[in-house]
């Protein structure tokens, strides 16, 4: 289902939602009118007046409580929206084809290192793509900087989607997909928003 066609539903069960408690309000507020003409006999042209005012204050708080809940109700499913279109993202770099791929790993693993002798951590999926040859490349690179290059893939993995862990001794630097783009997700939301909903 379309983002479109999500936003259309959503927007057209809050409407729905609002239109019924409209509806109850007004019949809330009918059956306290009601009451206050019954008993009007009894009571001086001020309670009547006072009825009113409750009835329709009641039915202002049911409506704007309707209308909060309809506010939360757009943020959520836009709150949804974005992190779907996050996890696209993650999924679209992941799927790519393997040298497009490993050309993005290139420029991170060169942007990222720090000395050249770092233990590179893979996820099981990328340790099979990632080749002796490929990292033979990125050593020559970083020894032309004047870095180490003396990288290793580890024979350990993490559950990773994609992207690597840097490691050296104790110390990790996380270049994962997942933790890039949670580290800039507060940058990138406002964009991903405009994006998604104009």
């Amino acid at each position: 289902m379309s983002l479109e066609k999500i936003i259309e539903r959503i927007k057209r069960d809050a409407q729905a939602q609002i239109a019924e408690i409209k509806d109850k309000a007004s019949k809330e507020a009918d059956k306290i009118l009601q009451n206050a003409k019954n008993e009007a006999d009894s009571y001086k042209a001020q309670a009547l007046e006072n009825a009113k005012v409750q009835a329709q204050q009641h039915k202002q708080r049911l409506i704007s409580s309707a209308n909060l809940e309809f506010r939360k109700d757009i943020l959520a499913e836009k709150q949804k929206a974005i992190d779907s279109a996050f996890q696209e993202a993650v999924n679209t770099l992941v799927q790519m084809n393997d040298d497009e791929y490993k050309q993005i790993i290139k420029k991170m693993l060169i942007s990222s290192v720090q000395t050249g002798d770092e233990e590179i951590i893979l996820s099981p999926r990328d340790k099979t793509r990632i080749s002796e040859n490929f990292l033979k490349e990125i050593n020559k690179e970083l020894a032309k900087s004047g870095k180490k290059g003396n990288l290793k893939i580890s024979k350990n993995t993490y559950n990773i989607f994609g992207g690597f862990v840097l490691k050296k001794g104790n110390i990790e630097i996380n270049n994962s997909f997942e933790a890039l783009f949670k580290s800039f997700r507060d940058e990138l939301e406002l964009e991903v928003s405009k994006i998604l909903f104009g």
